[in-house]
């Protein structure tokens, strides 16, 4: 009478386990998997998008323009006369500084400065841009 009452509750319990299993259980497996992707999807869109928000950023705190500074063998600032010293690109800059370095020898020292306003070493500052009012 025992292996009856077993046999019959663990054949119920395997058709029951097989119905959950076809209805039940596979449909929230597939449920889950394309969760799953849309899961992936989402945090790749989030992490794209911040780091877009922290290149904007950073791209907003580089100067806008770049000029050249002159210290001579006593380390003073001077101006030198018949120098471009003011650029737009970072590159120019250090172009122009390499080749006044080589130009001038061991005299004066050149460095690149950014900057958000152009200086103009004979005058104050000057704004380029004209929208913005002092």
């Amino acid at each position: 009478m025992f292996d009856f009452i077993t046999s019959t509750v663990v054949m119920a319990l395997g058709l029951a386990y097989r119905w959950l299993d076809q209805n039940v259980i596979s449909y929230i497996l597939i449920f889950i998997r394309g969760f799953e992707q849309a899961l992936v999807m989402l945090t790749v869109i989030a992490f794209l998008l911040i780091m877009v928000y922290m290149m904007i950023k950073h791209v907003k705190r580089l100067p806008k323009y770049y000029g050249i500074e002159i210290v001579d063998i006593f380390g003073k600032k001077t101006v030198l006369d018949g120098l471009r010293l003011n650029f737009v690109t970072y590159d120019a800059a250090k172009s122009y500084s390499q080749f006044y370095t080589n130009l001038y020898g061991k005299r004066y020292q050149f460095h690149v400065v950014g900057r958000n306003r152009i200086v103009d070493p004979f005058k104050e500052i000057v704004n380029l841009l004209p929208r913005e009012k002092k």
